[in-house]
């Protein structure tokens, strides 16, 4: 080694240079580091594309699992084909078909795939969350043999292994639960007929606006308002039955009004008293909503239905209030005894901001409702979109329907 170094001390004392020797001493080094170089770009690189292509694949067996409803088996073998898909579009570059140079690329493709399909192992473990839904833990792992070039070979061999490994969890049927208070108003305009023929009997007694609060006898028979809103809130009910058939994750209940607020039903798990509730409504006197909407909004802004949910189940409720009139605000008693209907219309408005902010959703029903009482509701609804006007006995029915099918689906959600 000395020898070594004395050699090369010498060559640079000389003067009259020798190049060649210095060159055949540097050269090998220069090209060593270069080519360690350009092999340290090339792992950094292929280590990134073969992380990334086993994350996708790890996302597609949870979403598969989720939204698509595969089975173990297929995830498993989407979270493959994912892997290999991510590879080749990394490194794919145009190639002209049907020339010489596309028939070889497939062949070296083909192989290139096979040879990673043999390196990915995808692991899917079952499990049962808090909420008793069916989760999976899913694990993506492949290995990618990569050639280095030939200095650095002299040190290091032919190749190394580079591997990564893609983690998720799918999850199905998770239940999120929802605590929803109904505000229906039963005001005497309620016991009014509809358009709709009651095909169950020829003629019976009905009450219209003109003859209010007499009634007649009419042939044939129609339909009334209230008996309209049972038929809408049972087919509600019945959504939210479907969803949760075991009562554990949805609880409800109701309150009635006409000029004052009925003593209201207590949330529960379940349907069954609120439909009970709803069913014993008789439409009588006038109407004042603000005292049963805030009754709701009072069961639904503490913690008592968070906490209920978290100790049955773990999750977290999403609350709502269903508030429905046929009519306006036409009466309203405050301490002093003051009875003007606008001050209705305000104490109840105040209510509806107040719920909105508190994250509590308010679905509206304006059913055949004058003008006065259509902007109550507009204003009281989360957004429009969470705002039905019905004038008709179908529409009523379809309204309630969208209302339950809307929240039956968030609450009833795939997830990955």
């Amino acid at each position: 080694m000395r020898r070594f170094f004395g050699m090369i001390g010498r060559s640079l004392e000389d003067r009259g240079g020798n190049i060649a020797l210095m060159a055949a001493v540097v050269l090998p080094v220069v090209l060593f580091v270069a080519g360690v170089a350009i092999d340290t770009t090339n792992i950094v690189f292929q280590k990134n594309r073969l992380q990334a292509a086993v994350d996708s694949g790890a996302l597609a067996a949870a979403s598969g699992l989720a939204n698509k409803h595969m089975t173990v088996d297929e995830a498993r073998e989407a979270a493959r084909d994912y892997v290999v898909i991510a590879m080749r579009n990394a490194t794919a570059s145009p190639i002209p078909i049907g020339s010489p140079a596309a028939s070889e690329a497939s062949v070296k493709q083909a192989a290139a795939d096979k040879l990673l399909i043999d390196n990915i192992s995808v692991t899917i473990e079952p499990k049962t969350l808090q909420t008793g839904a069916k989760g999976y833990d899913i694990s993506v792992k492949s290995t990618l043999p990569v050639d280095l070039n030939a200095m650095t070979r002299l040190v290091s061999g032919d190749g190394i292994n580079l591997s990564a490994t893609g983690k998720s969890e799918g999850v199905s049927d998770t239940k999120n639960a929802l605590s929803m208070v109904l505000v229906l108003d039963r005001s005497g305009s309620m016991a009014w007929k509809t358009d709709t023929k009651d095909t169950s009997t020829n003629g019976c007694y009905i009450y219209e606006e003109a003859y209010w609060p007499y009634s007649k006898w009419s042939t044939p028979c129609y339909v009334s308002k209230i008996a309209t809103l049972k038929k809408a809130v049972n087919s509600l009910l019945t959504q939210l039955k479907t969803a949760d058939p075991t009562s554990i994750y949805v609880r409800t209940s109701a309150i009635s009004y006409n000029n004052a607020q009925d003593a209201p039903g207590v949330l529960a798990w379940g349907t069954a008293g609120t439909g009970t509730y709803v069913n014993a409504l008789a439409a009588t006197g006038g109407t004042d909503s603000s005292d049963a909407f805030t009754s709701a909004y009072r069961d639904l802004s503490g913690n008592t239905e968070t906490k209920a949910h978290a100790q049955k189940t773990g999750a977290v409720p999403t609350k709502y209030i269903v508030f429905m009139t046929d009519g306006e605000n036409n009466y309203y008693q405050n301490r002093t005894g003051d009875s003007e209907a606008t001050r209705s219309d305000a104490a109840t408005k105040f209510y509806c901001d107040k719920a909105r902010d508190d994250g509590i959703k308010v679905f509206t029903v304006a059913f055949k409702a004058p003008k006065r009482g259509q902007d109550l509701l507009l204003g009281c609804a989360t957004d429009p979109t969470y705002y039905f006007q019905a004038e008709k006995s179908e529409d009523l029915v379809s309204a309630f329907k969208a209302i339950g099918n809307k929240a039956s689906n968030l609450m009833v959600r795939l997830t990955q």
